[in-house]
């Protein structure tokens, strides 16, 4: 009112200039609509809301999963499953909202599991757990919901009360519920409409999900496939045990004191029968894990494939620190205390904060944990890794570095000291002076063994890899053996390619007067202990409370 007369300026000082409002929006209706139009979209977001923020959880004998609802537009009318394997969802046609469903594995199947073999029947869902589920999910979604909407609803008056000053009138207060009552009944009846078998139009997956579905025949009974592969396997051991003794030197072909078997990457898949023939022929003394013994770092996925069966089946030492496949989380020690009841494990990196060296034969070998852990970002930065070195660094201290030296991913070993230091997480075998990357033993696991080629290309298979290490009884290494092999999970073993190396080259020597032989039997110790503390216990074998620990061939 700047340009006014001086009568309108002071009845606009004064409060009595009222703005003229249009004709439109001083119409009672054209309010109460636009007030239910509000209504209804604030009932809609806050039910959305609550059913996010408050799922329904329904069970069956040994799976549970959480159900909400979706907004988003790439959601609408699917039902949309977002697992750590991948993503499913199944799309119907009409206009729904989307629902969203978080399954996951419930405890009680790995004591099932853990008992012995189960067929696939006793896992699946019975026809009247599913219509339990379904219908307690359908009243608990629709429960949260509704409460959600009227809850935001009446929220609303309350907070138009608060600035308006005024209490809302009965004509208000019927509009409201009227637009929740017809928000609520239409989300309700566009939903039974749409999901419904006639409706339904098709299933789409994504990640290893997707993999799996297009190689599912090839993906059943693992253990059978792994169990028809070693008749190959130990074809191709006494090939390469041949052409060793026939082309190697005089020097490195004595049979030797000790033979170190390295795996890595068995990701869930169970293939320790194919180990074990690995063990029997070449007179393996301990086996060395470098880590992703699973895919998604749960124990329950463990005890389902059989891991902890498998190990105990070798009969050897087996010496393991966890990959970032192995915990969920960056303080998850399940997996690790479930491998430390199992007999023959032996953890250099408990994850309790204490470090240990473990001497097999006279041969002394120490590691740490990948501090990673499945679902992280992997963003390629290295302080993780170095981090997680530099405390294990630390714990050793001035003490003499173990002979080898494990940990999951290559960076986490830079400048790290030792003869011989080796990781995997890579998938493919490399050697680098004394740094060894061991390939997957299971060709990356069942998850992830297909890799496509191209667009609407045959899956390929990546190839299978371990390493065999020997050692004199004065612990100088003596013969690296490299195999890589593929197509056990097809059926149809492939040989790609055995490798056998002057280990001499690449582990460097030990101190004088070292001995490793047979008597020297399996112990362990605290991380930089002193030396005369490590030779007081080489002759025995001990595990970490002090117990006599029998372990491979017959101790």
């Amino acid at each position: 009112m700047a340009g006014g007369t001086d009568e309108e300026r002071r009845r606009v000082s004064q409060g009595l200039y009222r703005v003229p409002v249009p004709a439109l929006i001083r119409n009672t209706g054209v309010r109460r609509a636009a007030l239910a139009i509000l209504v209804a979209v604030v009932a809609l977001y806050g039910g959305i809301t609550a059913t996010v923020l408050f799922p329904t959880t329904v069970r069956t004998s040994y799976y549970a999963a959480d159900v909400s609802l979706s907004a988003h537009p790439a959601d609408s009318s699917s039902i949309h499953a977002d697992t750590v394997v991948g993503t499913i969802a199944a799309e119907f046609t009409g206009h729904a909202l989307g629902v969203v469903v978080e399954p996951r594995v419930r405890p009680e199947i790995g004591d099932l599991v853990a008992g012995g073999r189960v067929d696939q029947a006793s896992l699946m869902v019975t026809e009247a757990e599913r219509s339990e589920a379904i219908g307690a999910a359908v009243q608990g979604v629709a429960v949260r919901f509704a409460l959600g909407g009227l809850g935001t609803s009446l929220a609303a008056l309350g907070l138009n009360w608060l600035i308006r000053r005024s209490r809302p009138s009965a004509a208000q207060v019927v509009a409201t519920a009227i637009a929740w009552a017809l928000t609520t009944g239409l989300v309700g009846w566009t939903a039974r409409q749409t999901y419904r078998p006639e409706h339904f139009a098709a299933v789409r997956s994504t990640g290893l999900l997707q993999i799996a579905a297009a190689s599912s025949d090839l993906l059943t009974d693992l253990e059978t496939r792994s169990a028809q592969a070693t008749p190959y396997l130990r074809n191709l051991l006494a090939l390469s045990a041949a052409v060793s003794n026939e082309y190697t030197p005089s020097t490195l072909g004595t049979p030797p004191a000790l033979t170190v078997l390295f795996v890595s990457d068995i990701h869930g898949t169970n293939q320790y029968e194919l180990m074990r023939t690995i063990v029997e022929e070449r007179d393996v003394d301990v086996v060395v894990d470098t880590g992703d013994i699973i895919n998604l770092g749960t124990v329950e996925e463990a005890k389902i494939a059989g891991i902890t069966r498998g190990i105990e089946s070798l009969g050897v030492p087996y010496v393991f620190v966890r990959g970032n496949h192995d915990a969920t989380s960056p303080s998850d020690t399940r997996l690790l205390r479930e491998l430390a009841e199992v007999e023959g494990v032996v953890l250099p990196d408990p994850g309790d904060g204490s470090y240990h060296e473990v001497s097999v034969r006279g041969l002394r070998i120490g590691g740490f944990n990948d501090p990673r852990y499945y679902g992280d970002s992997d963003s390629g930065e290295v302080g993780e890794q170095h981090s997680a070195r530099d405390a294990w660094l630390e714990a050793l201290g001035e003490a003499t570095a173990p002979d080898i030296v494990i940990s999951h991913e290559r960076p986490a070993l830079d400048d790290v000291p030792g003869r011989l230091l080796v990781n995997g997480h890579g998938h493919t075998p490399r050697l680098d002076g004394n740094h060894l990357e061991v390939g997957s033993f299971t060709g990356g696991g069942a998850l992830k063994y297909f890799q496509p080629t191209g667009p609407d290309a045959e899956l390929v298979g990546q190839p299978s890899a371990f390493d065999v290490l020997t050692l004199d009884d004065e612990c100088r290494a003596k013969t690296l053996t490299r195999y890589r092999y593929r197509a056990v999970i097809e059926g149809r073993p492939d040989f790609d390619e055995v490798s056998v190396l002057n280990a001499s080259r690449s582990m460097t020597e030990p101190e004088p007067g070292r001995r490793c032989s047979w008597e020297r039997g399996v112990s362990t110790r605290p991380l930089g202990s002193s030396a005369e503390q490590a030779s007081s216990q080489d002759g025995s074998s001990q595990n970490d409370s002090g117990e006599e620990s029998p372990s491979a061939k017959g101790e």
